[in-house]
């Protein structure tokens, strides 16, 4: 980053995934100089809490949304104890001495939002990972951009309803042949996915004698973002118990639902090695939220040494280059930073809207 910028990326010493300064505000990583003190989790993803054990030791104040910190605390217990952490829902306005500072919703997984800074003299906004257009567009002079799916080649449509029918419709038809399931995505995800196997308008949902497995940890994730609907949801079985173990034994029908994930460019299905002896042989469904070509179809059936054994769902949670432009269009910034910290396709992205807004400067950071 230029130094005294007044936002931008700042490379960090420890972790790949760089902290975002918007002004004198951090997001998303530990700047060791914070004089103002505050930093800002805009959410629960490895990639953004990465840093949030240094911030703990070392910022006056933490800010992020209540599913956020209530996950953070779910994946390291007592984290939130050691911290100032002001819990701010959508909206709210949080004043510091550097200026007002408010989350705004982003659609990326429950929780996520948009960091956005107001001064005495500028606005400055930081998407975080986002998914337009259902977010909350506040405009700003200064933007700090994802870049996750910065590459034009990755830009196929979802359509998350009927993507979500379709894997359920498959669950169901498995569950009819006795063979149980391993669901493999992303926290977040994981947990938007088992509401719509309990809760939706267009699918029966399964029978209750099939149980659900996940981690301790995800379980809490679920009953915290779905406060108001948990008891609606089955009992779930925590993974490795003695429950889990006696499904496993008797190979009873189940949905076992897991947050590891595959690489992003790992094509020939090879991290499928990884998954416990005992579940390999259960029918698979791996949830992308990354990369699909968009001349390819949203599901895609394994292949080679795996065919026949599962499939690939895209249920991106990422905006595609045409949804980032016109969130770029929305904010109408001045000035834009690509996060090249956390995406490859960050430079791309930046030709990309120079070539669309050429009176908007823009450039990557970290710069190679």
């Amino acid at each position: 980053m230029i130094e005294d910028a007044r936002f931008g990326i700042v490379r960090s010493k420890v972790n790949k995934n760089c902290p975002v300064k918007l002004d004198q505000i951090y997001c998303d990583g530990f700047v060791e100089d914070n004089s103002n003190g505050i930093g800002v989790f805009s959410h629960f993803h490895s990639d953004h809490i990465g840093d949030v054990e240094s911030c703990l030791r070392k910022y006056d104040t933490l800010i992020t949304h209540p599913i956020t910190l209530a996950a953070i605390d779910a994946l390291n217990p007592g984290f939130k104890l050691y911290a100032s952490w002001a819990s701010q829902d959508y909206g709210q306005r949080f004043p510091s001495r550097v200026g007002k500072i408010q989350l705004l919703k982003a659609n990326h997984i429950p929780g996520s939002a948009q960091v956005h800074l107001e001064t005495n003299n500028s606005t400055f906004l930081y998407s975080g990972d986002f998914k337009f257009p259902e977010m909350t567009i506040e405009q700003a002079d200064f933007l700090v951009l994802d870049a996750s799916h910065g590459d034009p080649n990755y830009d196929g449509p979802t359509d998350r309803l009927s993507v979500k029918n379709r894997m359920l419709d498959d669950v169901h038809e498995k569950m009819d042949l006795g063979k149980p399931v391993v669901i493999i995505s992303h926290s977040g995800t994981m947990q938007e996915l088992i509401r719509h196997f309990e809760i939706n308008d267009s699918i029966k949902p399964l029978n209750h004698d099939i149980k659900f497995v996940a981690r301790k940890e995800q379980i809490q994730i679920l009953h915290k973002i779905y406060e108001k609907e948990k008891d609606e949801f089955r009992d779930i079985v925590e993974y490795d118990s003695p429950d889990y173990w006696k499904l496993i034994r008797t190979n009873s029908r189940c949905v076992i639902f897991l947050s590891s994930v595959p690489k992003k460019d790992d094509e020939n299905n090879s991290f499928l090695d990884a998954i416990d002896e005992d579940i390999q042989n259960y029918y698979k469904i791996i949830v992308d939220r990354y990369k699909f070509e968009k001349n390819k179809p949203a599901i895609q059936p394994f292949d080679g040494n795996y065919e026949g054994m599962g499939c690939r769902y895209n249920l991106a949670s990422h905006s595609s280059v045409a949804e980032i432009l016109d969130y770029v269009d929305a904010v109408s910034p001045k000035e834009i930073i690509t996060d090249a910290s956390r995406s490859n396709f960050a430079p791309l992205l930046a030709k990309l809207i120079s070539l669309k807004f050429p009176k908007i400067k823009v450039h990557s950071e970290p710069r190679v």
